[in-house]
């Protein structure tokens, strides 16, 4: 099979490359930039084809994935600066990434009968409650400009496709740029105690294990709305930030605080993050693995 992928530059674009080049697809990755400019860790990705593409170009769009003409594409390119997104002079730029560049795709995916894979997020809901989120759950309400226009990007593939994965992911962590450990890392090296907030709920994803799901569902034609984190039960900030320093071997001390406490960022956050991934199972698709195991796994494989 032969897949276009947006937002290799990024971690999780980084690992679905790696996951086709490891099952012997093509793949043709993709980027705003004029060169891959992701880590070079020597992984397939960096020997992969690249074409510079800008989402927000409808004509470019067409004229570049209908050139390659994939079966799949796989869409990970998104603004994902969720405060910087509430600024006035960037609503728009925002909206045009997520919404409009997602409906581009959408239009040419649809000209070329090929399948489509959105990445979506828990920012859609409205954040309140303790029920996990269910895939099929039409009760959107986004908190924040980054929801809202993740959800339009949503609305613009299910209303244009057929052929479409729309899969909810949260707490994203892979190798390939920054992130909740790798930040909490550098702050433990350097600090004796940490204020971590425990009042917001959800579960990692590890953009390794996400990848090998969305190549399974590629190649599959159980189309619809999923939700996709690791395993290994409901936790909070805190409490991911106490098994990342467990598992690191770091003595930092880690203070839990509320929300309020620790200080209003600009861009409101969900308290409950809890995604129900049971359709997984019963379309036919294996679980992500623990979450403990996938940052011991993760560890293994960083400098720190």
């Amino acid at each position: 099979m032969k897949f276009f992928v947006t937002g290799v530059n990024g971690q999780l674009g980084h690992d679905v490359m790696n996951e086709l080049n490891k099952r012997g697809h093509e793949g043709i990755g993709s980027d705003i930039q004029e060169a891959y400019s992701g880590m070079d860790d020597g992984t397939a990705v960096t020997q992969m084809p690249y074409v510079s593409l800008d989402i927000t170009d409808q004509a470019a769009v067409d004229r570049v994935i209908t050139e390659i003409n994939p079966d799949v594409v796989v869409h990970c390119a998104a603004w994902t600066a969720v405060d910087m997104a509430e600024d006035d002079d960037k609503v728009e730029k925002v909206r045009a990434v997520n919404a409009g560049g997602t409906k581009n795709i959408a239009e040419v995916c649809r000209k070329l009968d090929c399948k489509m894979i959105y990445l979506s997020t828990d920012y859609v809901f409205n954040g309140q409650g303790t029920e996990p989120w269910q895939p099929d759950c039409k009760d959107y309400q986004p908190l924040n400009v980054y929801g809202q226009t993740k959800l339009e990007g949503e609305l613009a593939v299910s209303e244009t496709l057929e052929k479409y994965f729309i899969v909810r992911i949260a707490w994203v962590f892979g190798v390939n740029g920054k992130n909740f450990i790798k930040t909490m890392l550098n702050v433990g090296k350097n600090h004796d105690t940490v204020r971590v907030v425990n009042d917001q709920i959800g579960t990692p994803t590890y953009t390794y294990d996400l990848a090998r799901l969305l190549v399974d569902m590629a190649e599959s034609d159980r189309y619809g709305y999923y939700h996709a984190t690791n395993e290994g039960g409901y936790i909070s900030w805190y409490d991911f930030t106490c098994e990342i320093y467990r598992q690191a071997g770091y003595s930092t001390k880690v203070i839990p605080v509320t929300t309020e406490e620790y200080g209003l960022s600009k861009a409101a956050r969900p308290f409950n993050s809890r995604l129900d991934k049971k359709k997984l199972v019963e379309n036919g698709f294996t679980p992500l693995p623990a979450w403990q195991d996938a940052l011991s796994r993760y560890l293994q494989i960083i400098e720190y």
